[in-house]
């Protein structure tokens, strides 16, 4: 297995590579001089003088070609370091560190959440296909699919924000589980359509196996019947969680803006639109680290409950 998890964290490493290489591309082909607008073209800034212009550009290299920045950054990020922020000349790491805890926070809360509904819901869908549980969950899960993260945002903000006074309108990491509680709502149920649909197709699945039926007949109760069906459906979930990564991450970005959550989705949303090169890739890197791990446990973990995929990997 620890070639076949090798293989696997070149080939995701490769990826990874290819991403930071065309977020760096795309960033520097983008209208815009990031020297004006880090230097004086911000609200509340005046505008910079040429000389100055010239003297920031030189300093962060902007002057150079495309290539040779390229080279220099990743030779960089190799040792870790991640350079400077051109908004307030701050180490990349530091920022990043600064708002990671309100992201972890609330991301954490919100897979939680989505796990201790979805699973649930999934296995009541699968037990009784065609019943109540089973139309229910497909029309909620229908719903929750068609709706976008920030619109379905939104429409918690009015309600228990706005209409209800439940929570407070924008996130507050030092209030207490009530400042996070909507963005972590949000994100959770962005999470549970997934997690209840795999958890639904394939529990229906191990409970229609001939192990199932054997099990049955030999008068195993419900209960046993259904762990039996979720130890089967381990390389599913574990799939699941290599694609929730993403998920989140991407989800994040929207959500802590619709929020206002002081976390690394909002820095990186006012990166981007400050044109903040090495804040947006050292996020990027960030980012792609961990849905690399994530990736890497959830081959694991599929490996692991069936070895047969080592063996189709490696034959």
């Amino acid at each position: 297995m620890t070639r076949f998890l090798a293989r696997r964290a070149l080939g995701a490493v490769g990826t990874l590579f290819g991403v930071l290489v065309a977020v760096f591309l795309l960033l520097s082909a983008a209208p815009g001089d990031p020297a004006r607008l880090a230097a004086g073209g911000l609200p509340g800034r005046r505008p910079a003088s040429e000389e100055a212009l010239r003297a920031f550009r030189a300093v962060h290299g902007l002057d150079r070609p495309v290539a040779a920045r390229l080279g220099a950054w990743l030779g960089s990020a190799a040792r870790l370091d991640l350079g400077r922020s051109f908004r307030d000349g701050r180490k990349v790491t530091e920022r990043i560190g600064e708002t990671l805890p309100a992201t972890l926070s609330v991301n954490g809360v919100a897979l939680l959440l989505a796990a201790l509904a979805g699973v649930p819901l999934g296995i009541a869908a699968a037990r009784r296909p065609g019943g109540r549980a089973d139309r229910f969950s497909g029309l909620l899960l229908d719903a929750l699919y068609s709706l976008p993260s920030f619109a379905l945002g939104l429409l918690l903000l009015l309600l228990f924000a706005v209409k209800l006074r439940w929570v407070p309108v924008f996130a507050d990491p030092s209030a207490g589980p009530a400042g996070l509680a909507l963005p972590a709502l949000t994100l959770a149920l962005v999470a549970l359509a997934p997690i209840a649909r795999v958890v639904r197709e394939s529990v229906r699945t191990a409970l229609r196996s001939p192990s199932a039926i054997a099990g049955r007949a030999r008068g195993e109760s419900p209960r046993e019947e259904t762990l039996r069906a979720l130890r089967r459906s381990v390389p599913a979930f574990a799939g699941l969680l290599a694609s929730l990564v993403p998920q989140l991450v991407a989800g994040s970005v929207l959500v802590e803006r619709v929020f206002a959550v002081p976390g690394t989705g909002q820095l990186l949303a006012d990166s981007v639109f400050a044109r903040d090169l090495p804040t947006v890739l050292g996020l990027t890197l960030a980012s792609g680290v961990a849905v690399v791990l994530a990736t890497l446990l959830a081959d694991a973990l599929a490996a692991l409950a069936d070895p047969r995929l080592v063996d189709v990997e490696e034959g």
